[in-house]
């Protein structure tokens, strides 16, 4: 799966683009509440894929800029993990709970969705931060046969601002010139 992840040379601006994997599913599983809410965060974390990776992408100042999380289903497991995501959003307007990362706490708005793949949708999450900030991440969720691929720009509007469009385009373009791994 790594191989279908971009290299650092096709985003513009990147210092570094690492890529992890395979992710494991959190341990225990993260409990989201709300209605719809569990089933929008399993998405998000590709809790119940076959497979996943995650490449970050990284400005020459250290600061994250973008993130893509891609995931392998069996079966039809990603379109119908697909359909309880998009389901989900119509219920779910805040995803709350404690990971091990620290305290989730964003705000869902969904976005008019680009027509890519075989099925996608476009969201944002924002949450608090310092001084009365506010972050939100755009993201777009595309799924491809088999795959999902979650692409978000990790909250980075200041110069230089993570190309997400180009990134979408690109990894698109990458995923579907090859022949996408069949479901485990």
């Amino acid at each position: 799966m790594k191989s279908l992840l971009l290299r650092e040379g096709d985003v513009p601006r990147v210092a570094s683009a690492p890529v992890q994997g395979p992710v494991p599913p959190y341990d225990p599983r993260v409990l989201v509440a709300g209605p719809g809410c569990q089933d929008v965060f399993d998405v998000l974390v590709a809790h119940d894929a076959s497979a996943s990776v995650i490449q970050d992408f990284w400005w020459k100042d250290n600061r994250w800029g973008g993130r893509t999380w891609l995931a392998l289903y069996a079966g039809t497991g990603a379109a119908k993990r697909f359909q309880e995501f998009t389901d989900g959003l119509r219920t779910c307007k805040t995803l709350v709970g404690q990971t091990p990362e620290g305290k989730l706490n964003s705000r869902i708005t969904v976005k008019k969705a680009p027509a890519l793949g075989d099925e996608a949708v476009a969201f944002d999450l924002s949450m608090d931060g310092p001084g009365r900030t506010v972050r939100t991440d755009h993201h777009v969720l595309v799924r491809v046969g088999a795959l999902t691929v979650n692409i978000g720009d990790r909250g980075a509007q200041r110069d230089p601002g993570f190309p997400l469009d180009v990134v979408v385009d690109k990894q698109l373009d990458r995923l579907t010139a090859s022949p996408a791994p069949a479901g485990r």
